[in-house]
């Protein structure tokens, strides 16, 4: 018979966290994600345009912190699982199921997509390519900036054509009209 000792919620909330915080640790690696150390310091900025485009797929390198939290956490988690003579064999079967599911959170963590852009810059009209995780690529055409800091970057200079946001209404269309003299 399989029993779980009491006073376990702790050890149960302490699984839900540990996988929680493996999942929010994939470096995000967007033209919007900037570093605490680039904070306050200059980059070189050029304008340029898309000539094109391709998608690509970008992974961080595993470090193992997702096999290590989760061996750790299934450990603990399988020894407070069953009669006292099983949780040798618990602590075993969850630290390597643990292992398992921590390491394959960390690999799909640390995938993002994106695309590898050819931009002409428009200085010298040397072309170069830089790719960054995007949802959805930058049209050719567009007029980009490119930021060369800690991290190459490309925004568009101006939103691509179709996704301009809807103008204001002008100021004399919207001021009330004045006051008849007497």
């Amino acid at each position: 018979m399989v029993t779980i000792r009491p006073g376990r919620g702790l050890i149960v909330a302490l699984a839900t966290f540990s996988f929680a915080a493996l999942s929010g640790c994939a470096e995000q690696i967007g033209p919007d994600a900037y570093a605490p150390y680039e904070a306050g310091v200059a980059a070189h900025v050029e304008e340029g345009s898309i000539v094109g485009s391709r998608p690509v797929s970008m992974a961080s390198p595993p470090t193992g912190a997702g096999a290590v939290i989760g061996g750790v956490t299934g450990a603990v988690v399988g020894g407070s699982i069953g009669e006292h003579r099983d949780r040798g064999a618990g602590s075993l079967v969850g630290a390597l199921a643990g292992a398992l599911v921590g390491s394959a959170i960390e690999r799909d963590q640390a995938h993002q997509t994106g695309f590898a852009y050819t931009v002409r810059i428009r200085r010298t009209g040397e072309l170069i390519e830089v790719a960054q995780a995007d949802l959805n690529p930058i049209p050719n055409g567009v007029a980009v900036s490119v930021s060369y800091g800690a991290r190459v970057r490309i925004t568009p200079l101006a939103p691509p054509p179709g996704l301009e946001p809807a103008p204001s209404p002008s100021p004399s269309a919207a001021a009330p009209p004045p006051p008849p003299a007497h």
